[in-house]
């Protein structure tokens, strides 16, 4: 059934109408160039490729003049809407009594936007930590229809990723901690290690394959920003510290973080040097592979470098990825087994080729064993 509401929806004509009807509350000139600007967002007419009668588009934008006209003269009567100009450059301006006439369809559009909102939360429960959903929807009925739509088996949507990961309950509290600005004390075990105490400036939570990390300062570590710890390492619940003022990560500092990395971490080599990001070039050895790592990149850099096809040397296909090499990406290559080898450079290549030599040792090594 048509939608009668011209507001409604994500097509091009809903969304000129809203654009329109904005510029016509604000009782000022505009014309159908100044919506095309806004329309795609132009900073000025001077960047558009066309007149405005030759964009694309153009003729859902007089539609959805011609049926808000129509909707503002059933409302409040003939004549709201100014007009000057000619055809070509004509300008309008809405005079009309009522501030906001079409308020009640602004509002249900609202509202409906709401109703998805909400059953996407509803279905998608499946993508989120139970603390998440036990935290944000405490105390709301909306908690007791998503376990009620689980147990009958009405959940549409899920991850394949561990939910139960230890800790995985403190999710809320770190992020409500990162919205506050609130400096936290935590009791933290890495791997091998002593236990310590860090006084705890959080900023960011990540997660990768499954495992959740909670990156920040803290006082007296290295590094100054981006110090991270693992949410299971995590050995009792953080505490609250009100008198030590907050210290804030640079304005962008965790989009440069995780510009060169698969995953969470920057490792340094044997020397001590941290890995800097350079061109590694790798190679599909399967068709199944090659569209396997194209459509499921492993990081945003990925370019195809090399088509798959038969080559002089080879059936194959070949990526480029610009990162820095850290265990998480070693371990997305190895995923692959042998559909996929490093090339290039030579001291990223053979830092994997010692990787697989070991691996195939120790299972030599048992099979000699058995023998």
């Amino acid at each position: 059934m048509k939608n009668s509401n011209i507001f409604f929806g994500e097509s091009c004509k809903a969304q000129f109408a809203n654009i329109i009807y904005k510029h016509l509350m604000k009782r000022e000139w505009f014309t159908n160039t100044d919506v095309m600007v806004e329309y795609l967002d132009k900073k000025s007419a001077n960047e558009l490729q066309y007149s405005v009668t030759k964009c694309e588009n153009y003729t859902q934008l007089k539609k959805a003049f011609n049926e808000l006209k129509t909707a503002l003269t059933d409302r409040i009567g003939a004549g709201c809407i100014e007009e000057k100009g000619n055809n070509r450059d004509k300008s309008f301006r809405y005079t009309g009594s009522n501030p906001d006439p079409l308020r009640d369809m602004r509002n249900a559009m609202v509202i409906k936007n709401i109703n998805k909102y909400w059953q996407f939360c509803q279905n998608s429960a499946g993508f989120f930590p139970t603390s998440w959903l036990e935290y944000f929807f405490q105390d709301c009925e909306d908690l007791l229809e998503i376990k009620k739509n689980k147990r009958e088996g009405k959940q549409i949507l899920a991850s394949s990723l561990d939910r139960m990961l230890t800790n995985i309950e403190l999710l809320p509290f770190l992020y409500e901690a990162i919205i506050k600005k609130q400096v936290l004390s935590i009791d933290y075990k890495p791997y091998d290690e002593e236990e310590r105490n860090l006084t705890f400036h959080p900023h960011f939570l990540k997660e990768f394959n499954g495992r959740w990390h909670l990156l920040g300062h803290a006082d007296g570590q290295t590094p100054e920003n981006g110090y991270n710890i693992a949410l299971d390492r995590i050995c009792s619940r953080p505490r609250e510290l009100y008198k030590i003022a907050f210290k804030p990560a640079p304005k962008g500092f965790y989009n440069e973080y995780f510009k060169n990395i698969v995953g969470v971490t920057h490792t340094k080599d044997k020397e001590g040097n941290p890995y800097h990001a350079e061109a590694v070039h790798i190679r599909a050895h399967s068709h199944y592979i090659f569209k396997l790592t194209d459509t499921k990149r492993i990081h945003p850099s990925q370019e195809v470098s090399i088509q798959f096809g038969e080559h002089e040397d080879g059936k194959y296909g070949e990526f480029v990825i610009h990162v820095e090499l850290n265990n998480e990406f070693i371990g997305r290559i190895l995923q692959m087994g042998d559909g996929l080898e490093v090339v290039s450079p030579e001291n990223i290549r053979k830092i994997f080729a010692d990787r697989i030599e070991n691996m195939h040792r120790l299972y030599a090594n048992r099979k000699e064993g058995a023998d």
